[in-house]
C-alpha cells in the first residue's frame, strides 16, 4: 500500500493531512503545525531502529502515534509494544476499523488537550493577580488547586478511552464540585476571571454530559 493510497483515504473522510516523507520533515510539521495525530511508516527514512518515534514520544504532550508497517518483523513488533504507541498495524490495514481507532485516538487527544490548558488556567488564577478583587476565598483557593491536580493527571494518560463511556470519573467530579464552590461564592468577591472559568468548566461539562 503506497503513502498516497493513505492519504487519499484520509482526505476522503475528511481529514487535513500533513505528509512528510522523511523524519525531518515530520519534525517541521510538528513545529509548525498542529498535530492531532501521527501516522508513521516504521520504515520512514530516519526511523529504521524506531529512534524518531521513541524521540516524539519523549516530548511534552505527544500527539497519540500509529505505526504501520509492510514488514512485521520481531524485532520492530517488539520495539513497538515497548513504546506507548496508539497501535502497531500491518499493511493493507482494514479501513473501517482504522477510521474508529483514528477518531477515537484524535477525539481523545483534543478532550486531553482541553483538559490540561483547564488545569494550566487553574493553576494560573492560584498564583495571579485578579481582577477586582484583592484576594480568593479559601475555599475556592482549595478547589482550584484540586481541579488543576485532577486535570493534570488526567490529562496525562493517553491510553484511556475516549470520554463520553461512562463512569463517573474523577475530572468530572472536580468540575462539579469546583462549579458548586465559584457559584457559592461569586457574590462575596468579583473576578472576571473566576466567572470566565466558571462558564467554560460548565460549557465542557455540559458538552460531555450531551455525548
Amino acid at each position: 500500500m503506497s503513502s498516497a493510497i493513505l492519504e487519499g483515504w484520509l482526505r476522503h473522510v475528511g481529514s487535513n493531512v500533513t505528509v512528510a516523507a522523511t523524519t525531518a520533515e515530520a519534525d517541521a510539521a510538528l513545529a509548525s503545525c498542529r498535530i492531532d495525530l501521527i501516522i508513521s511508516d516504521v520504515q520512514l527514512p530516519g526511523n529504521c531502529q524506531l529512534e524518531w518515534v521513541e524521540r516524539v514520544l519523549q516530548t511534552d504532550f505527544p500527539p497519540p502515534l500509529v505505526l504501520l508497517t509492510g514488514d512485521p518483523r520481531l524485532e520492530s513488533a517488539v520495539k513497538a509494544a515497548n513504546l506507548p504507541v496508539a497501535g502497531y498495524l500491518v499493511k493493507p490495514p482494514d479501513f473501517p476499523t482504522l477510521q474508529v481507532l483514528l477518531q477515537r485516538l484524535v477525539t481523545n487527544y483534543r478532550h486531553r488537550q482541553e483538559l490540561r490548558a483547564l488545569s494550566r488556567e487553574a493553576a494560573w488564577l492560584l498564583t495571579e493577580p485578579k481582577s477586582g478583587t484583592e484576594s480568593t476565598s479559601g475555599a475556592v483557593q482549595d478547589k482550584l488547586l484540586q481541579l488543576s491536580r485532577c486535570l493534570a493527571a488526567e490529562a496525562d494518560q493517553p491510553s484511556r478511552n475516549a470520554p463520553g463511556a461512562g463512569g463517573d470519573q474523577p475530572w468530572r467530579t472536580a468540575i462539579c464540585e469546583t462549579i458548586g464552590v465559584l457559584e457559592k461564592t461569586k457574590h462575596n468577591f468579583r473576578s472576571k476571571e473566576l466567572g470566565q472559568l466558571r462558564v467554560r468548566l460548565q460549557q465542557m461539562l455540559a458538552q460531555k454530559e450531551a455525548a
